[in-house]
């Protein structure tokens, strides 16, 4: 994240690629969360846990989704420096999740 943002802030748009890591780190958190809560609560059967997935996963895409459009056109950010950071803070931790297992 610290690269794409000092990258694009030699075209002036250090701040999207900011905001855009930043909504990548708060996509991370929620996962994090949503997996602790169901690691602690062992008594869920299947469809209840498959339940709780399908709604993380929607809300995490409409929180995502809004971010990203709040960024670009209310805050009116550069589309491409948000964007490219926000996938690259992805595949962070996309990568950091496979080299834990």
């Amino acid at each position: 994240m610290l690269m794409s943002v000092a990258y694009f802030s030699t075209i002036d748009a250090g701040i999207s690629a900011l905001y855009g890591g930043v909504i990548g780190l708060i996509n991370t958190v929620l996962i994090d969360r949503h997996t602790n809560k169901q690691a602690k609560d062992i008594t869920i059967s299947a469809q209840a846990g498959v339940g709780m997935m399908v709604i993380s996963v929607i809300m995490r895409m409409a929180i995502v989704v809004s971010l990203t459009l709040i960024g670009y056109f209310g805050f009116g950010l550069n589309a491409d420096a948000l964007i490219i950071s926000l996938v690259l803070g992805l595949i962070s931790f996309l990568l950091d999740k496979v080299g834990q297992k």
